[in-house]
Order: structure tokens, then sequence, then C-alpha cells
């Protein structure tokens, strides 16, 4: 019982620490995220612009080709989409996470290690190439679903963790569906993978119908998750020679911590507290000058009060002061 208690315990303090972990990292990388260019307004319509000349080029723009036939099929349809699109990524990376953390903590440590990286690059482009979303582009005649349905919480919150709407490339939705399709070939049976195979897949036509992403952005987004794999494989690499430099440094800080413990502790430091007190006792926890220390201060004090230099040394104006107060 006291041995499943404490397993218990060390489970809990873990998912706590991974929590912790994760949120501080989501937090640094949305302060990064928005804090790079507080109005990119102009910069980011421009390339928009360059984006769907370079889809047109490789016939690929058919962004709102895809919206249309989504609000065709009904408007539920278009409503659950939108709703797939803002709910469904935090979803699939909660259940995934769970799911791999009580099942193989390998792969959950891979996956976490994934999606900092990701966070890490994505941040590094969003900085370097802002990029308004097709909602945004004058005259390509999409409509901004999440603003429709009231979703957009940007327009009503000056928060600085608040979303970047023209960090668009790469898309970080897209890229982290495909982080929990690459989780569930990894974890699961058939059945896993093909619904991470249409997790993913919904997730694309949901970034496309709702007018946040072009087609190119899923193509960047799957390509940040290729370098966020390699990273975390050059990481597992190396990570026992990382693991040795870590510790040989954390044994060099301890060494020098001691020693310089022992110099501090061979220094002779005076005792203070004895060098004020040395004409007095303590008793009772107050300091009281000995009875013939007092004497000799008494016979001292007389023998100055007597002495004609030091009365010289005071006013004489002074001297008969009792005798004007009575």
């Amino acid at each position: 019982m006291f041995e499943q208690t404490f397993q218990g315990f060390a489970v809990l303090r873990t998912i706590t620490k991974e929590v912790a972990l994760i949120g501080a990292c989501y937090l640094a990388f949305a302060l990064v995220k928005n804090l790079t260019d507080p109005s990119p307004v102009l910069k980011a319509v421009t390339n928009g612009w360059g984006v769907l000349k370079l889809e047109s080029a490789l016939a690929l723009n058919f962004e709102a080709t895809v919206q249309q036939i989504i609000g065709r099929i009904s408007l539920g349809a278009m409503i659950a989409t939108t709703y797939f699109y803002v709910a469904g990524m935090w979803i699939g990376l909660v259940a995934t996470a769970i799911y791999t953390f009580a099942k193989s903590r390998t792969v959950y440590l891979n996956l976490r290690r994934t999606f900092v990286f990701s966070m890490i690059f994505g941040a590094i482009v969003f900085a370097i190439y802002p990029l308004a979303p097709p909602r945004f582009m004058p005259g390509l005649g999409m409509t901004d679903t999440v603003t429709l349905l009231g979703l957009d919480p940007a327009p009503h919150s000056d928060s600085a963790i608040s979303y970047n709407r023209f960090a668009a490339m790469p898309s970080l939705h897209y890229a982290w569906a495909l982080l929990v399709m690459v989780a569930a070939f990894k974890m699961g049976g058939m059945w896993f993978k093909i619904g991470g195979f249409l997790y993913q897949a919904f997730m694309f036509i949901a970034i496309i119908a709702t007018a946040n992403h072009y087609v190119l952005d899923a193509v960047a987004g799957a390509i940040l998750l290729m370098v966020a794999l390699y990273a975390n494989r050059w990481w597992n690499h190396y990570d026992d020679q990382m693991n040795e430099w870590a510790g040989d440094l954390l044994s060099q800080l301890r060494e020098l911590d001691q020693n310089w413990r022992k110099r501090v502790g061979t220094v002779q430091v005076h005792d203070l507290r004895q060098q004020l007190l040395a004409d007095f006792i303590l008793r009772g926890g107050h300091a009281i000058q000995p009875m013939r220390s007092r004497v000799a201060s008494s016979y001292s004090t007389i023998r100055l009060s007597q002495s004609p230099d030091v009365q010289r040394s005071f006013r004489p104006e002074l001297n008969n002061l009792s005798l004007v107060l009575n």
C-alpha cells in the first residue's frame, strides 16, 4: 500500500513537472512570437501577395475553392470545420500526450522535445517572415469564419500572449497535426494509424477552409516538423555526451564550492561582540558595567569636573545655569 502511494506521488510529481515545463515553453513562445513586430501589416500583406503569386505559378491556389466546397455541403459542416480548427489542435495534442505518457515515456519525451523544437523554429520564421492569412488579403473573396462565429479573441484582447494574426507561415496547426499522426503511427495499431492520418487530413482542410492559411503554409509546416524531428534525432544521438559534459561541469562547480567553503572557514574573524562588551558583564540578558569600572569612571568624572582646563573649556555663562533656572 505504501509503495503504491509513493509511486502515485512520483507520477503526480512527474506530471506536474511536465505540465509546468510545456506551459513555460509555450508561454515563452507566445511572448517571443508577439513581441517581434507590433504591427507588420504592410509587410505581411506584401508577403501574402508574394505567396499567392507563387501558388499561382505552382497551381496550388485553391484556398477559395476549398472554402466554397465546405460551404456548399452545409452550414453545419462549415461550423464544425471552424470549431475543429480552433479546438481540434489542442484536443489532439493533449490526448496524444496523455496516451504516450501512459504507454511509453521514451516516445513521449521524443514527442515533447520535437514539439518544443517546432515552437523554437516557428518563432524564428514568424519573426523573419510575417505573413497575412487569406482572410486578411483584400480582393481574395474568402470569409473569415473564425471571426464570423465569434471565436477570434484577438480583436477583444490586448494580452501579450494572444496569438499573432500575422504568423501564418509555417502552419503550426498542420505541423502539430502531423506530429499527432507520427505518434499514432509509432504507438497504435491499424485503427490508430487510420485515425492519425484522418486527423491531419481534416486539419489540412480546416486551416484552408477557415481562410487562416495558404496551401504553402501547410507545406512549410510539414517541412518545419521534419526539421524538428531531425533536431530531436540529433539530440538523442548526442544526449549521452551532453549528459556527461553536464555531469563534469556540475562536479567541477561542486568542487569549486567546497574549496571556497574551506578557504572561507580558515579565515579568522575577531569576535566583535567580545570587543564591544569588554568592560561590561551580562546579567539577565542586559549589559551592565562592573562595580570596579563604575567606581573608576565616577572618580575620573569627578577629577575631570575639578580640572581647571576642563572648566575653562566650557562656556562661562553656563556655569551658573542652575541659579538662572531657579
